[in-house]
């Protein structure tokens, strides 16, 4: 029993070494990088943009995300928004179409936020609407007002694929909110501005995504599961394509208040995620070796690890292994081990701390931490399982009411 237990905590404290390694190298890329942040972005030629927004009831929260779209530093006669009310039962449609943007109304077909996205496209293309830019947001986002002055030099650089810096429009809401401040920070700022730095490409992560004319007529929109960012990316990265991360181009999404509100939504990605994994992760790793591709091999491991949550829980679960095997031999040396990786997974949260706009504000999210831990690993087990595999449904939220863009 004892051989077992020490077997597992290997198992459990070796991957999440490695991971919190590389990590920490990133991080250390992206903070030595002068070109981490650069807001205000200009550029003298500014291309034609679409900003696409699929919404399924969101009467309430897409005012505030038109209101911020309407306050983008672009020039207006270049930008055109275009809301997808798909098989709404509210006021989404009119609300839209009150607020001066198109609208796209679907009232049948394939549901999902994929299949919405699909079908808009068709739509656009029927109609005979040019772009040199297609930017899809989330219905209660808000953009930066630097948004498209940031994909438009991505563009102009040669990115075909763009996915910008997700934060949030409520960071101080709730402890709940501080936490997923910190995790953005960490996810965004950190992990997957170091990978560009590097070369390597980023994941699409829903909201915030720019792609050229070039990419939709050629790709046009393929994902249709409840994970359909992450089943999209991979089939980008097999077809060649590299994503872009645009630290520059911010949007904000109103985060749920509590573990309660945001059950739903984390469980649909986690399951979302976990089907994709099944389906395409080996598929990138294998044609990583044949075509030799550092980036595509990279990206079948980041599609496959535990997220930091995640990371934090089983090393936790390897020091209580540790601690039960103290009296062996090597117990003493994995009770070491996991304490070490546990401080380390610490320190790299601190870091995330200490980069968000208001550090001791962000600190009072701390209590929380343990429950917060508990509950996302039980979602992680969850989707792991198949719970949550449905089709598009509003997160219930608070109203959009502000926003927030000084980080």
């Amino acid at each position: 029993m004892t051989t077992l237990i020490e077997l597992m905590c290997v198992v459990l404290l070796l991957p999440v070494s490695l991971l919190s390694a590389y990590q920490w190298v990133l991080a250390v890329i992206s903070l030595l990088s002068s070109s981490r942040f650069r807001e205000g972005v200009r550029s003298s030629h500014h291309l034609k943009f679409i900003v696409l927004i699929p919404a399924h009831n969101e009467e309430s929260g897409l005012p505030s995300t038109i209101n911020s779209l309407g306050q983008l530093h672009y020039p207006k006669e270049l930008t055109r928004v275009v809301v997808v009310a798909d098989r709404c039962d509210d006021a989404t449609a009119a609300v839209a179409r009150n607020s001066d943007v198109d609208c796209l109304e679907r009232r049948n077909g394939q549901g999902g936020k994929g299949a919405a996205i699909a079908w808009a496209l068709q739509e656009i293309k029927a109609a005979g609407i040019t772009f040199d830019g297609l930017v899809i947001i989330d219905a209660d986002a808000l953009a930066h007002p630097h948004l498209l002055e940031a994909f438009n030099q991505g563009l102009l650089t040669g990115h075909q694929v763009q996915q910008g810096y997700n934060y949030l429009s409520n960071p101080w809401e709730s402890p709940f909110t501080r936490i997923i401040a910190v995790t953005s920070v960490l996810r965004n700022g950190l992990f997957y501005a170091g990978r560009e730095q590097v070369g390597l490409s980023c994941m699409l992560t829903g909201t915030g995504m720019c792609f050229s004319r070039k990419i939709i007529e050629q790709h046009g929109w393929t994902a249709f599961s409840v994970g359909e960012d992450w089943e999209f990316s991979t089939s980008l990265l097999l077809a060649g394509e590299r994503i872009h991360f645009n630290a520059s181009a911010m949007v904000l999404a109103k985060e749920s208040h509590d573990l309660k509100e945001a059950s739903r939504q984390r469980l649909r990605w986690a399951s979302g995620r976990y089907a994709v994994i099944t389906s395409s992760a080996w598929q990138l790793f294998v044609n990583g070796i044949q075509r030799r591709s550092v980036s595509l091999m990279e990206a079948a491991v980041t599609l496959v690890s535990p997220n930091y949550s995640s990371q934090a829980s089983l090393a936790t679960l390897g020091l209580m292994g540790g601690w039960v095997v103290l009296e062996d031999p090597s117990g003493g040396f994995l009770l070491t081990w996991a304490m070490v990786l546990i401080t380390s997974l610490g320190m790299y949260f601190f870091l995330g701390v200490l980069l968000t706009e208001a550090p001791w504000r962000t600190l009072a999210g701390i209590p929380l931490i343990p429950i917060f831990l508990a509950w996302r690993l039980a979602i992680e087990v969850l989707g792991l399982l198949g719970y949550g595999r449905k089709h598009w449904a509003r997160t219930s939220r608070p109203t959009v009411s502000g926003q927030e863009t000084d980080h």
